[in-house]
């Protein structure tokens, strides 16, 4: 008795730890039941995604999901890899993050340094290994495209991903 009442003592305790995380991304670019179906298609397929709600007509897709299995950088990078931009705000909803790809050999310290000078940036990091760079900025100082036209002045070789064709009127 004493070891049944102790090994659930313990699997409630890592439960608690274990709380899942809710994500809600901006995708611009999602502008048609085929794309948010061709999206939510993609995230259900990942287990550690355990709800997904997308509304259309405000490019918003919320889900909630398990820290411990995947991160919100991957859950990104899999819809970067749909052709999709998507940006999510941070919890506080003061700021936006972006991501861009570079050139592997632009994934240094001295990138960061310049990315992290423009006003409106609040932190960046870079992926060498993706090709990558994410951004978080204060979305009142600082469009998405203003953003990416002061890496190009900071000289960096930074790109949008590729669009996806829609094949749907808007």
């Amino acid at each position: 008795m004493k070891r049944l009442l102790l090994s659930m003592a313990i699997l409630l305790s890592i439960g608690a730890w274990a709380q899942p995380k809710i994500m809600s991304l901006r995708i611009d670019d999602m502008h048609c039941k085929k794309c948010s179906d061709r999206i939510t298609a993609k995230l259900i397929e990942v287990n550690a995604i355990d709800s997904i709600r997308v509304s259309l007509d405000k490019h918003r897709v919320l889900m909630r999901y398990e820290e411990s299995m995947i991160s919100g950088d991957s859950i990104r990078a899999i819809i970067t890899q749909l052709g999709y931009t998507p940006v999510s705000y941070c919890q506080c909803g003061k700021g936006s993050y972006a991501y861009f790809l570079i050139p592997a050999e632009q994934s240094t310290q001295e990138t960061l340094d310049k990315v992290k000078a423009i006003k409106g940036v609040k932190d960046a990091n870079t992926n060498a290994r993706r090709k990558s760079l994410a951004v978080k900025y204060h979305s009142e100082e600082l469009s998405a495209d203003q953003l990416l036209e002061n890496l190009h002045k900071a000289g960096i070789q930074a790109v949008l991903p590729k669009p996806h064709e829609c094949k749907e009127e808007k």
